[in-house]
């Protein structure tokens, strides 16, 4: 189960609609007690990608304090999908954000109702994808 706190769902989905019409991407930090994520806080990246519309692409310069930092601990990342459903694509599974504990997509397909879903991807011994239960403001 996943614990989200309704500042930081409002604060992604704000962040997400922001960046429009290109796609968002960042961290989301928290902790991890037993069965228990609690997703505190979101550390936004600029995204880098050749086509911002349609991909996401962090630089290493946003990546790496953020994975050194010993005081951050990071439970997932996040994207926006400006114009599709909350799944993940192809594209999504190819990359290598599936080793971060949750994948959370943000779709703004209809923006006037934004809808999130949060994934576990693994790729091993072969791909799975796994949707997860969250609750906002509990």
């Amino acid at each position: 189960m996943i614990q989200i706190q309704d500042e930081l769902h409002k604060k992604l989905i704000d962040y997400c609609i922001s960046t429009l019409p290109y796609e968002a991407c960042g961290f989301i930090t928290g902790t991890v007690i037993s069965q228990t994520i609690e997703a505190i806080s979101m550390i936004p990246s600029k995204n880098h990608a050749s086509n911002p519309r349609h991909h996401f692409e962090m630089s290493p310069h946003d990546i790496i304090p953020v994975l050194v930092n010993p005081k951050t601990k990071v439970i997932g990342i996040f994207h926006s999908h400006p114009t599709a459903p909350p799944a993940p694509s192809e594209a999504d599974i190819a990359t290598l954000w599936h080793t971060f504990p949750t994948y959370w997509i943000v779709s703004l397909q209809n923006p006037f109702k934004p809808e999130l879903q949060i994934y576990q991807i693994k790729k091993a011994p072969q791909t799975s994808i796994h949707k997860l239960s969250f609750v906002i403001g509990q």
